[in-house]
């Protein structure tokens, strides 16, 4: 025969993330399209906690639909495809939706400054999906993914293999190239090779996509994490919705991120967020425990 006990805590850090692996809850916020996107990291964070401690007067922080999101390969798993599965090679190319039409600015700024805006940008294309393509002079240039890119000889035989038109495809590279201005290029700054009478512009890193072979990948949403959260104070305690602190409840990282986080990302800030406030929190927590 065994025997149990109940231990009660006295202090509380919460820390077990965001919602991001519930798409029930992602649909709330984003509608119907929630089910074409991508979860990077496990299928359990599904923001449990977080959903009770807003139920029993946490108040809440952020906007549901704001997340770190960054357009990752298509053919990544629905769960746990991780940093494999992430591109980076936007900035050497260009991103076109299924229409085969561009619809962003490529070379807008730095990577770290940039990369985590292209989930969002893809999420808002018809079937939320979106192609990057480049020619062979860009293949090295950045990290692979764990799927290899899709290649043509052609640009015509690329739209086939990717399912797009191909006279489409055709005339957006072409329409690109036109566009690109004599430049110097360097990948390690803001070079300023762009394109000249284009909508949307390149305004960085723009050179043609003429070098045969070709390649594509395709990529659709990858959500990292929501910053939809409980709001704390400066010493990481959580605020009750109807006023003041509660007692012994703090909170750090992704299940705070919106008190950081509203719009956008730069590099690194999630991994700071837990750092930070998980200190915070932890010096909060163990010092009103031992008292």
């Amino acid at each position: 025969m065994t025997s149990s006990s109940r231990l009660a805590g006295r202090a509380l850090v919460a820390a077990s993330g965001g919602f991001e692996a519930n798409i029930d809850w992602l649909k709330e916020g984003w509608g119907g399209i929630a089910e074409n996107f991508l979860i990077r990291g496990t299928p359990y964070n599904r923001g449990s906690l977080l959903r009770r401690l807003i139920g029993k007067g946490m108040k809440q922080i952020g906007d549901p639909t704001q997340c770190h999101a960054v357009a990752i390969d298509a053919r990544a798993p629905k769960f746990d495809g991780g940093i494999i599965t992430r591109l980076d090679c936007v900035v050497f190319g260009i991103v076109v939706n299924r229409d085969c039409e561009r619809f962003y600015n490529e070379g807008e700024d730095i990577w770290p400054k940039r990369y985590a805006i292209w989930g969002r940008l893809v999420a808002a294309q018809p079937g939320q999906i979106a192609y990057i393509l480049f020619d062979a002079r860009a293949l090295k240039l950045f990290m692979p993914s764990l799927f290899p890119p899709i290649t043509g000889a052609t640009i015509e035989e690329l739209a086939g293999k990717l399912g797009l038109d191909p006279a489409r495809l055709r005339a957006t590279v072409d329409g690109f190239n036109a566009a690109v201005q004599p430049g110097t290029f360097d990948d390690k700054i803001l070079d300023g090779c762009h394109t000249e009478g284009l909508s949307p512009p390149k305004t960085n890193w723009a050179r043609r996509i003429e070098q045969a072979p070709f390649y594509a990948y395709p990529v659709r949403p990858g959500i990292t994490f929501t910053y939809l959260g409980v709001e704390v104070d400066d010493e990481a305690r959580v605020r009750l919705a109807q006023g003041g602190r509660a007692e012994n409840i703090w909170a750090a990282g992704e299940i705070m991120a919106g008190n950081v986080l509203g719009r956008g990302y730069a590099a690194g800030i999630g991994m700071t967020i837990g750092s930070v406030f998980g200190r915070i929190a932890g010096e909060g927590a163990s010092i009103h425990a031992s008292r």
